[in-house]
């Protein structure tokens, strides 16, 4: 398995856990609900527009090494329709989503990246380290 498919599986485990976790809060504190859906419907369009974004990477390395001659963009657009739909079923829907939740929780993918990334290249420096000494 390579780093990329490597990234994206943890991605997806670690959205996820913060999704199950929510839920579970959910449900325990009835008086919060509506900001807990909020986290879980934002964690997910935010996860949703990584994976995209991954694959449209890809899409331009591929262009770029000649393999592909399909046109390359970053699907800006289509990242940003996502994350406007959600804040709009926030909108349209305050009794089950808080809108401010949802907002602040379309950063989580694009936060838990560089984290995982940065604990990813710690575990590999000590795998290394572990088999030369």
């Amino acid at each position: 398995m390579n780093d990329a498919a490597r990234m994206n599986k943890l991605m997806f485990m670690t959205i996820a856990g913060i999704i199950v976790v929510c839920a579970i809060i959910a449900e325990l504190m009835p008086h919060r609900r509506t900001v807990l859906h909020g986290i879980v419907l934002g964690a997910s369009v935010s996860c949703l527009n990584v994976f995209y974004m991954a694959h449209k990477v890809k899409g331009i390395a591929k262009s770029a090494s000649g393999e592909s001659k399909a046109r390359a963009s970053l699907g800006f657009g289509w990242r940003i329709a996502t994350s406007i739909l959600a804040v709009v079923l926030a909108l349209e829907f305050p009794h089950y989503f808080n809108e401010i939740a949802v907002c602040a929780s379309l950063a989580t993918g694009y936060f838990v990246l560089p984290i995982m990334g940065f604990i990813l290249l710690q575990i590999e420096e000590r795998k290394h380290t572990d088999g030369k000494g």
